[in-house]
């Protein structure tokens, strides 16, 4: 014998939205597990910063989340996150110039070096951070996402560039890094 199928009950649409909430947020925290390591190594070369960069961690995830509830979730989430985190930070590097200057005492000693080795790498990455800050905003940004192994095509689309643009961009970039780091060569002068 055949039983007729369960009535909806009245409850059903309200019991889909709750069910689609919870979704959501499993996707988000899902995203969340995925790339914050990634995203908050990126922040922090950026702003040098653990608290600032933290925040601003929590900022892309926010916008995430008001993107999504307002049925605008990005198609590539890692990308975009990237994107929104890159902005973020050129947002609050016009606030914060500074900030860039201090990595050297953030970044702990790797042990058994001696101070002179100590030194030698807070110098380096001195001078890598100050010449990094004298690339345009773009540029720095192009070279911080090809570090973090995103592709050409990926870092254009990040950018709002052509990938041809982009090319040349990050040419430009890297000709300029190699040339402010070129040993031998003195500002002082």
């Amino acid at each position: 014998m055949r039983h007729p199928p369960p009535a909806e009950s009245a409850h059903a649409p309200a019991i889909g939205r709750v069910e689609e909430r919870q979704a959501g947020r499993d996707a988000i925290l899902a995203l969340y597990d995925a790339h914050q390591g990634e995203l908050f190594s990126f922040l922090l070369h950026n702003t040098r910063d653990v608290a600032a960069s933290e925040d601003l961690l929590q900022e892309a995830f926010m916008r995430l989340i008001r993107e999504t509830k307002r049925g605008r979730a990005p198609d590539s989430p890692r990308a975009w996150l990237y994107r929104v985190c890159a902005n973020l930070v050129t947002s609050q590097g016009r606030h914060r110039r500074s900030a860039e200057r201090w990595e050297s005492r953030i970044v702990p000693a790797e042990p058994g070096s001696s101070a002179e080795e100590d030194f030698l790498r807070r110098e380096q990455e001195r001078q890598l951070s100050d010449a990094l800050v004298e690339l345009p905003p773009a540029a720095r940004a192009g070279l911080l996402l090809s570090a973090h192994g995103f592709r050409g095509e990926e870092i254009a689309q990040l950018l709002g560039r052509s990938q041809l643009a982009t090319r040349s961009l990050l040419f430009r970039a890297r000709a300029k890094l190699r040339d402010r780091l070129r040993p031998g060569r003195s500002d002082d002068v």
